[in-house]
C-alpha cells in the first residue's frame, strides 16, 4: 500500500470494510483517503499503482476535508475506520 499512496497529496488514510474486521478479513480492500486532490484522477493513481504492486481488488474513496458532501458525512457517520498509520507516518493519524 506504501507505494500505491507515495508522493500523493494525501492528508489522511484510513481502511474500512471487512478489512477492519478480525472475524470478516478478505474480499477488496476498501481504502478512504482524505485528499484536496481532484477525487477521480486521485482514486485512479491509487488504484493503478495497487494494482501494479499486489493481485487484489481496491476500492478508493476520496472526500475533501475541507467540504464533504451531505451524502459523504452520511456513509462516513456508518463506517469502522482503521487508520493507515503504518503507511504515511503521522500524516495518518486521525
Amino acid at each position: 500500500m506504501r507505494e500505491a499512496l507515495d508522493g500523493l497529496p494525501v492528508e489522511r488514510a484510513f481502511l474500512f470494510g471487512s478489512r477492519t474486521d478480525d472475524a470478516r478479513r478478505g474480499g477488496d480492500i476498501d481504502v478512504l483517503l482524505y485528499s484536496r486532490a481532484p477525487a477521480f484522477r486521485l482514486a485512479h493513481q491509487v488504484t493503478s499503482r495497487f494494482a501494479r504492486a499486489l493481485d487484489a481488488k481496491l476500492d478508493v474513496l476520496v472526500v475533501d476535508p475541507d467540504s464533504p458532501t451531505e451524502e459523504q458525512r452520511a456513509f462516513l457517520r456508518t463506517l469502522r475506520l482503521a487508520p493507515l498509520d503504518d503507511v504515511l507516518g503521522n500524516r495518518a493519524a486521525a
